[in-house]
């Protein structure tokens, strides 16, 4: 029998940290390189895999030989298997999981062409300032900088830290002209498949048909079409969320994260990569240039720009010299009404009656949908959960059904206690859907829109809500925090928020962090034309320095009372957070297996490499029948402790359980 001459390390998404050698028969040894994709056989299963090294070594006794090569030309670029490969030594999983975050799903099967029925962006977009229009001072300075980074041909950071309405996007595009004037590409990053409409039209005004759009919405042919007009060249400025900045462009020069502080950067499924490092890597692998943008910048970003790691740039002022929206803080604990709390307090109300009164727009923000947040039983204390999760039932209103909003399981609401069989289940607390019915009730002759994942869950509805809203369609927009992010309409003269404090006291270090964005990004959407724009901020905890700083639109004054918090306990940005997973059933043995897990950490701290927090249940301690807990390691940084935890996780022996490593967890 003739030994294979050739072997190939194949890269499979699966949870082994390791690669896979396979022998490469004699008739393909010539096809055989890195970037192609492989059918390999493993086990009783037929895979996709990714060729990412040939040798001549065999690395042991047995080897397969792989089925046959997928690819004619290699479609992973050799910069791509490096920042992947690099991906899973940071985020501790496997390179083929890295590898398929950055590729269209049907890539996953083995398909490479699919033709796409789907709209093109073209055919309803809307033309939004075709020309550049003329930078002010700042943006020039601003501009400048970051330009000259750029014709370097070195890679760098910067931070352009730009109060709302201050003319970001146009910076933006001044860099991306020059990057294409140069020949080369880029990639614009937008948090939110909400912002995809507007923001395409500005830019498709701008630089027409060599744009590519890349979101999780997009039917997958069109995805894979999207690709390769990126792949070949056609394409060389792609706008997405967080999976575009994978995308294939041809010389990329610039990669800009908008609205960088938006906790949506973060993958919350394997591989879990914090989109901004993911972008900093990319760019010093290909010598490219990222711009992060914020009103609001993640504390972590801000203190890099204050020691100088990244490059700060400023926008201090509104364009034309606008100015910011008057906010007023509305005490509800004097808003009271009969047996319940009021949804508006009596100022908000009546600035909503003076709104429709002038034909203007406003926008009601609350930051957690359906109607009612739980069932509660007076009598006995019952509350109506979830029989798959440990939190309780959200009532929905349209559709007169409770709801788990981690699995989805729906039921019919009881009216008689379950639990005593004496008392009513009364229902408590307010969502999106509440707010909309009782709007209607008080301002009967405004037209209303909702926007919440329930009222977006149908294909193109973010587009159509929002393009009837820019149209006056709709008098009053409520929503979610998406509609706080990055939105530019200009007859919108009365933001309100009816909860300031949804996030505020739950139990994570970031909560006063994202109470103080999320306000200041939404007042930020009031007062962007030629009519002033007012806030109205009802809270029951008006003393509260997020709530203070927000009315003040003061990020400096919140980044130093907020900073001196975060050293205190030695939490990001004065450290990194690696939280290790244990999910399972039943609950015992996954209290066993974290207990046991803990102990080989203790076991090897010495000094202050680390420290360790836990273990303990997660947040939602079980979801979809599972148990979670879960420990953290502080660390000062990632690279210091990765040796130690991968000899931990290859020494753990673990039955019947799942093991999930997230780093820098949001």
């Amino acid at each position: 029998m003739i030994q294979p001459s050739l072997y190939a390390d194949i890269a499979l998404n699966l949870p082994s940290l390791g690669t896979f050698q396979y022998a490469v028969p004699e008739v393909i040894e010539s096809a055989a390189t890195p970037g192609k994709r492989v059918w390999v056989s493993l086990r009783s299963r037929r895979m996709v895999g990714t060729i990412v090294n040939v040798s001549s070594e065999r690395a042991v006794d047995e080897v397969k030989p792989l089925d046959s090569i997928i690819d004619e030309a290699p479609i992973l670029s050799p910069s791509f298997l490096e920042l992947t490969r690099w991906m899973s030594k940071h985020y501790f999983c496997s390179w083929g999981q890295c590898l398929e975050a950055g590729l269209p799903a049907p890539f996953r099967k083995g398909k490479f062409f699919m033709k796409s029925r789907a709209k093109k962006w073209t055919e309803h977009a809307e033309s939004v300032n075709p020309e550049d229009l003329p930078l002010t001072l700042h943006q020039e300075a601003a501009y400048g900088e970051a330009l000259k980074k750029m014709k370097s041909g070195s890679p760098g950071c910067f931070l352009l830290y730009g109060i709302t309405g201050s003319g970001k996007t146009e910076v933006y595009m001044h860099l991306i002209r020059e990057a294409l004037r140069e020949g080369k590409g880029a990639i614009v990053l937008i948090p939110e498949i909400s912002l995809t409409p507007q923001t395409v039209d500005r830019f498709y005004s701008r630089f027409g048909d060599v744009l590519a759009v890349v979101h999780s919405r997009l039917p997958q042919a069109r995805r894979v079409e999207e690709w390769h007009r990126i792949y070949n060249g056609e394409a060389k400025v792609v706008v997405g969320a967080r999976s575009a900045v994978f995308s294939p462009v041809k010389n990329l020069h610039l990669i800009i994260i908008d609205e960088e502080h938006e906790t949506s950067y973060k993958q919350e499924e394997t591989p879990r990569y914090v989109t901004a490092q993911v972008a900093r890597k990319r760019a010093e692998i290909e010598n490219a240039v990222v711009v992060t943008g914020s009103a609001t910048p993640s504390l972590e970003s801000f203190f890099q720009s204050e020691s100088g790691e990244i490059q700060k740039l400023r926008l201090p002022e509104r364009i034309e010299r606008r100015p910011l929206p008057i906010v007023e803080v509305v005490d509800m604990r004097q808003q009271l009404r009969g047996k319940g709390p009021a949804i508006f307090s009596t100022v908000l109300e009546q600035n909503m009656r003076e709104t429709l009164a002038r034909k203007e727009q406003s926008m009601l923000l609350l930051n957690r949908r359906g109607f009612s947040t739980y069932l509660h039983c007076a009598s006995c204390g019952y509350v109506m959960r979830c029989e798959n999760c440990r939190i309780s039932l959200a009532y929905h209103y349209d559709k007169a059904s409770l709801f788990c909003h981690v699995c989805h399981y729906r039921t019919t609401p009881e009216r008689l206690c379950p639990g005593c069989r004496k008392g009513y289940l009364h229902y408590f607390g307010i969502g999106t859907q509440k707010v909309e019915s009782e709007a209607a009730r008080l301002f009967p002759g405004a037209r209303l829109g909702r926007m919440d994942s329930d009222s977006t869950s149908k294909k193109d509805a973010h587009e159509l809500i929002l393009r009837a809203f820019k149209r006056r369609e709709i008098d009053v927009l409520i929503g979610t925090q998406m509609i706080a992010k990055g939105h530019d309409f200009p007859h919108v003269s009365l933001i309100g928020v009816i909860s300031a404090d949804t996030a505020l006291h739950i139990p994570d270090f970031k909560a006063a962090e994202r109470t103080f964005s999320l306000l200041t990004q939404v007042a930020g959407r009031a007062g962007r034309g030629d009519i002033p724009g007012k806030v109205l901020i009802q809270t029951y905890v008006p003393q509260h320095y997020s709530i203070q700083n927000a009315q003040r639109h003061d990020y400096e004054s919140f980044y130093a009372k907020e900073i001196e918090f975060r050293k205190e306990l030695y939490l990001p940005p004065f450290s990194h957070l690696i939280k290790i997973i244990i999910s399972g059933s039943p609950e015992k043995e996954v209290v066993r297996h974290i207990l046991a897990l803990a102990k080989l950490f203790e076991a090897r701290r010495s000094g202050e490499l680390f420290r360790l927090m836990g273990p303990a249940p997660c947040l939602i301690s079980k979801e979809k029948g599972k148990y979670h807990w879960n420990l953290y390691l502080k660390a000062k940084s990632v690279e210091a402790v990765r040796p130690l935890i991968f000899e931990v996780l290859n020494g753990f022996k673990k039955t019947k359980v799942q093991l999930t490593v997230d780093v820098d967890p949001q």
